[in-house]
């Protein structure tokens, strides 16, 4: 036995147990019902918040207006820019504050008082020792010529008084920093507040201070006067003073900041009053910067404020529609994960259908402002060309008639809300979207959902033109006309889209529509040809276990459609080592003749698994993939455990049970029970030599209660009379195909040797 070639294929091809991870966890996100029903709510709430549509176009400075702009209601809107020119201008009149400290003076006097005293001590000391010396006494460095004028001047005190009198008097006067910025008040004044307490006085004579940067040339102008101070000392006795004599009147800028917020903030809103039926703009008007203005503030005002009553409402408006499919979904005769997945799959529809009609929504709307022409230029004559079909089709096609029709009525609530339209077209919406719902019924093709687009389109505009003379006081053949060509296009719009979003919706949900089963039931696909060529005892088996499947879930209201295509695929599997099954033996030895009942049970075996891998290769969809690894569940493989047991010896122990069946998984749905049943049924009226109705009956119940009683129903929904019917479809259909013709004249072709 050579192990290498009997398992090549497993080396090109490692095959999976499960569906595929991705389907299995895109499957399980999606029954997160604690998950998916929260988030639809919050997304759809946020999506139907209630608010108002601007009426105005918006269009910037420059702009040609493409229509004339009139007032529709009277409206005061606040004039933002003349608000913030108003408050500009209340900030700057506010004058600057400047903080006077008395204390500088008192600071001044006594260093240099200091520096006179010391200089009497040191007066003999040599010049540079004494001006370091006085240097230290005044913090600050001292010239060698200023030292110079007050030692020939003795260190007088008649000398200090005239120095003390002339700080006194110019910082009475006030030393400011800048000077040049004090003159700009020069015509409203300054307020000067004294530090340390809370008077203040507006100051008009700014002219008064003087400015830091020539207080020397102002000392020395007041030295001149001075007796007791010689003309060569002048210059060097102003630099001394002007150097010891920081500015006494400091601008707070804080508080001048301060003041002038205040008094931009007590400044009253400007507003504009605009009475109705004024014509802000005409059409080829250029748009000036303060219609511009105008325009921005009557699109914000007509949206309006946000609400938290609002957002409230619509909060249980999308709970209870999330609720209220939940507990749709309890009730279907389905497993419970299948529940959730459904429920999960259409909850994600209904939101992605809602964000295609929003922005279709938010295109039409622009596109009505851009228009000149009339009606087009009203918003209102493009309600019907919204997809309201799109979502019922994807719904119906995917998950049946009755969700369908459900899912037509959630959304035009819905839309109705988030769109806020008015009571006409919120009839037309639910009709439109329930005429989809039955429109698509008969779908089998993707091609057909042409001839649905082209059926809604009718039905579509006979509602809009209904409804257009029910709701319109005087209807215009002109308006009545847009509303029915606008309709006309949403019911194409509507089918195209569908058309676009079913493959990816199938895809994501893991759904699987009738189009799509009647496209893989093609026996032209290569998968299905390399199995009726390859494997074609294999492929005759699948379709006579077709035709028992697809009766048997007629009779139990199943899904027919889906059974007999699982069964197509169910066992491709087996073209991997077509050989090693007895249906693809056209005489010859038998390679299982040569190979232990493990061994066999092995290669049995794994043709549930390559069937996965191959699925997985060829994009079948998952519940296909379900079929292939449920489609035996976890049954024996009884001929080759009981060559086994016919082979158990003591010294190598007893045969596990275990070691010879299927790994699984039991089949979940009905139609999955179906294909196991109908399998096993299929392979044992094989064995039959003669079909009579009462041996193919006592056939079936045999396979079904051995079936039962290896609990390979457990996880399945059949019931007892489910069975019942089941078990009469498949005696119905093995004795029809079983019947007996008679024998042709002239012919006898049971004696043997009669042809060629």
């Amino acid at each position: 036995m050579k192990l290498p070639k009997l398992f090549s294929g497993a080396k090109e091809i490692k095959p999976r147990r499960e569906s595929g991870e991705w389907g299995q966890k895109r499957r399980r996100f999606l029954a997160q019902a604690w998950l998916i029903g929260p988030a639809f709510v919050v997304f759809t709430t946020l999506l139907i918040a209630p608010r108002q549509k601007a009426h105005y176009p918006l269009l910037k400075a420059g702009d040609i207006a493409p229509t004339d702009v009139v007032i529709y209601r009277d409206v005061t809107l606040p004039d933002v820019e003349s608000t913030e020119q108003k408050r500009r201008r209340a900030g700057l009149d506010v004058p600057p504050v400047y903080v006077f400290d008395p204390e500088v003076s008192e600071q001044v006097k006594a260093k240099l008082t200091a520096i006179v005293a010391a200089g009497q001590k040191a007066e003999h000391q040599d010049l540079s020792r004494l001006a370091s010396e006085l240097s230290q006494v005044a913090g600050q460095r001292l010239e060698t010529g200023e030292v110079l004028a007050l030692r020939s001047l003795r260190f007088s005190q008649e000398v200090l008084l005239a120095l003390l009198d002339v700080v006194d008097q110019v910082y009475r006067q006030g030393v400011v920093e800048d000077r040049v910025e004090l003159l700009r008040w020069a015509d409203k004044g300054v307020t000067v507040k004294e530090a340390g307490t809370d008077k203040e006085q507006l100051q008009l004579d700014v002219f008064r201070f003087i400015d830091a940067a020539t207080l020397a040339e102002t000392l020395e102008q007041r030295l001149a006067a001075l007796r007791v101070v010689d003309r060569q000392h002048r210059k060097a006795l102003a630099s001394l003073l002007a150097r010891l004599m920081p500015p006494n009147v400091i601008l707070d800028r804080g508080e001048t900041l301060s003041r002038r917020m205040r008094a931009a903030a007590s400044v009253e809103e400007v507003s504009v009053h605009l009475n109705r039926g004024r014509v802000l703009l005409r059409r080829g008007d250029e748009v000036t910067p303060q219609v511009a203005r105008l325009l921005e503030s009557l699109a914000a005002s007509s949206q309006g404020p946000r609400s938290v009553w609002p957002m409230l409402g619509g909060f249980g408006m999308a709970s209870l529609l999330a609720l209220m499919w939940f507990f749709y979904f309890r009730r279907e005769p389905v497993a419970e994960t299948e529940r959730l997945v459904r429920y999960g799959s259409v909850l994600v529809v209904l939101f992605l259908a809602l964000v295609v009609e929003a922005a279709v929504g938010f295109v039409v709307s622009r596109v009505a402002a851009a228009v000149i022409r009339e009606p087009f230029n009203q918003v209102a004559v493009y309600w019907p060309v919204l997809p309201h079909a799109t979502g019922p089709i994807l719904a119906s096609l995917m998950f049946g008639l009755s969700v369908g029709v459900l899912f037509a009525a959630s959304q035009a609530v819905l839309v109705s809300l988030m769109l806020a339209f008015p009571g006409h077209t919120v009839a037309y919406s639910l009709l439109a979207a329930v005429a989809a719902a039955f429109a698509t019924q008969k779908v089998k093709e993707r091609n057909a959902l042409t001839r649905v687009g082209l059926f809604l389109a009718g039905f579509n505009v006979f509602c809009a033109v209904a409804l257009s003379l029910h709701s319109l006081p005087n209807p215009q053949i002109q308006e009545v006309s847009a509303h029915a060509a606008t309709a006309a296009l949403g019911g194409i719009m509507a089918a195209v889209l569908a058309s676009f979003f079913l493959p990816v919706l199938e895809s994501a949900t893991g759904t699987i529509t009738d189009i799509r089963l009647l496209e893989l039931s093609n026996p032209n696909l290569p998968l299905l040809r390399r199995l009726a060529t390859e494997a074609p005892g294999t492929f005759q088996h699948s379709l006579a276990m077709a035709n028992l499947a697809e009766a048997a879930a007629e009779a139990i209201g199943a899904n027919p459609l889906l059974a007999r295509v699982c069964c197509y695929y169910h066992d491709i599997g087996k073209l991997m080592r077509p050989e090693y099954f007895i249906e693809n033996q056209r005489g010859g030895p038998n390679p299982h003749d040569h190979l232990s009942p493990w061994m066999s049970a092995l290669i049995v075996e794994k043709h549930v698994k390559d069937g996965l891998e191959l699925a997985r290769q060829y994009k079948l969809p998952e519940p296909i993939r379900e079929a292939i690894a449920t489609h035996h569940g976890t049954k024996l493989i009884h001929f080759f455990y009981n060559r086994a047991k016919q082979q158990e010896t003591p010294d190598k122990g007893e045969v596990e049970e275990q070691e010879f069946r299927y790994k699984g998984p039991k089949p979940k749905s009905k139609e999955m029970g179906i294909i196991l049943l109908a399998d096993a049924v299929e392979a044992a009226a094989r064995t039959l030599t003669e079909a009579t109705p009462g041996r193919v009956q006592s056939m079936i119940d045999q396979v079904i209660k051995k079936v039962l009683e290896d609990g390979q129903l457990d996880e399945c929904e059949l019931t007892l009379k489910d069975l019942e019917k089941i078990s009469a479809a498949f005696s119905w259909v093995i004795t029809s195909a079983g019947h007996h013709r008679i024998d042709y004249p002239g012919f006898d072709f049971n004696r043997r040797g009669n042809g060629r």
